[in-house]
C-alpha cells in the first residue's frame, strides 16, 4: 500500500510539474527566492542586535564582536554585488520582481551601515556613535518591515 501512495505522490508531482510553463515555474522560482530573501533580511537583522545585545551583557570580546560583524558585512558585499548582477543584466521580466531586489540592495546596504556603525561604538562609546548606531538600526527596522509588510 505504501509502496502505491509513494508512486501517486511521485506521479502528480511529477505531472504538475511537467504541465507548468516556463513562465508559472520562473514565477514560482521567483516568489520562493522572496521569501528566503525577506528571511535573510529578517534574520540579519536580528543577528546584529543579537552580537550587540550579546557584547552589550559580556556574552562576546570585543574581537569576537568585530569578526562576527566582519564576517556579516562580507556577506552583505557578496549578496549586493549578486543582486546589483542581476538587476544591472535586467535578468527580471516584471518591473515589480526589479522593484523587489532593488529594495532589497538598498536594505542590505543600511545593515551593512549599521553593521560599521556597530563596530564604531563598540570601538569608541560616545553618544554621537550610540545615536548614529541607533538612527540606523530605527531605519533599517523600518525599511525591513515596509518590504515585508509587517507592521511597525
Amino acid at each position: 500500500m505504501k509502496k502505491i501512495i509513494l508512486a501517486l505522490v511521485v506521479f502528480i508531482i511529477s505531472h504538475k510539474a511537467i504541465s507548468q510553463t516556463c513562465e508559472e515555474r520562473e514565477d514560482q522560482l521567483l516568489g520562493m527566492m522572496g521569501g528566503l530573501s525577506a528571511g535573510f533580511l529578517y534574520n540579519t537583522y536580528g543577528l546584529i542586535g543579537s552580537i550587540a545585545d550579546g557584547y552589550g551583557q559580556d556574552a562576546y570580546s570585543e574581537s569576537t564582536v568585530i569578526d562576527l560583524l566582519a564576517a556579516q558585512k562580507k556577506l552583505a558585499d557578496n549578496m549586493i554585488a549578486l543582486l546589483d548582477k542581476m538587476i544591472t543584466e535586467n535578468a527580471f521580466k516584471k518591473q515589480t520582481d526589479k522593484d523587489y531586489v532593488v529594495s532589497c540592495v538598498a536594505i542590505i546596504k543600511g545593515l551593512k551601515n549599521q553593521v560599521q556603525l556597530l563596530i564604531n561604538l563598540i570601538k569608541n562609546k560616545t553618544q554621537k556613535n550610540i545615536a548614529a548606531y541607533d538612527e540606523q538600526r530605527n531605519k533599517s527596522w523600518k525599511n525591513l518591515s515596509k518590504l515585508m509588510g509587517v507592521d511597525e
